[in-house]
């Protein structure tokens, strides 16, 4: 019985040092894994630490999203986004494959084109940051402008908890409090249909 224990706790030990001695590189091929294939995500997030600014966004591959903040509204088809202030106006355009940088196209996009610099554990009172894994561009890459760096932070399942975004407008932090990986989502989401008392601005 005492040879079967100590067998155990060699076992789990052995466990314990092989995951904490994971490399930067194996960890991000771990997230991409995890993450960088998705068709489909749900997100429910704050911003900057502000509880009065939060979101929810909905989004599939190929441009489909619904967007909700706190006084605005965007969704998009893929075909056309309706940019939606609630009880007063509405601005449609086409849609338009970009390299914006959003929080989907970190799932949908971004992973593939980023490099891992720095892998950490967290010494912090938020008892869901566990590992910190700073990213940057990759030389070629079309976010290489628009990103400095990427910071994820995440569990020991690699459930994400925190994103930071250091670009060169600023540092803007988004703090995920519920992410479900490929949802099934209903596709009424991605469309809009203004009522009579919306002002329209059509750009198409």
């Amino acid at each position: 019985m005492q040879k079967l224990i100590k067998i155990t706790l060699i076992l789990l030990f052995s466990t314990v040092i092989n995951s904490s001695a994971m490399d930067k590189d194996e960890v991000f091929n771990k997230l991409k894994k995890d993450y960088g294939s998705l068709k489909s995500l749900h997100l429910i997030f704050s911003i900057n630490d502000n509880t009065n600014e939060f979101g929810e966004i909905y989004a599939e591959r190929g441009g489909k999203m619904q967007l909700s903040l706190k006084d605005n509204i965007i969704v998009s088809d893929g075909k056309t986004i309706w940019n939606i202030n609630p009880g007063n106006t509405v601005a449609i355009s086409n849609y338009e494959e970009s390299k914006d940088l959003t929080l989907e196209s970190i799932f949908f996009d971004l992973m593939n084109d980023l490099v891992p610099i720095t892998y950490s554990k967290v010494n912090s009172t938020n008892s869901k940051d566990k590992y910190s894994l700073k990213l940057r561009p990759k030389d070629n890459s079309d976010y290489k402008n628009r990103l400095k760096f990427l910071t994820i932070y995440f569990d020991s399942n690699s459930m994400i908890s925190r994103i930071l975004i250091d670009s060169p407008s600023g540092v803007s932090e988004y703090s995920v409090s519920q992410l479900e990986k490929n949802p099934k989502i209903n596709e009424n989401r991605f469309q809009y249909k203004p009522t009579d008392n919306i002002e329209v601005i059509d750009f198409r």
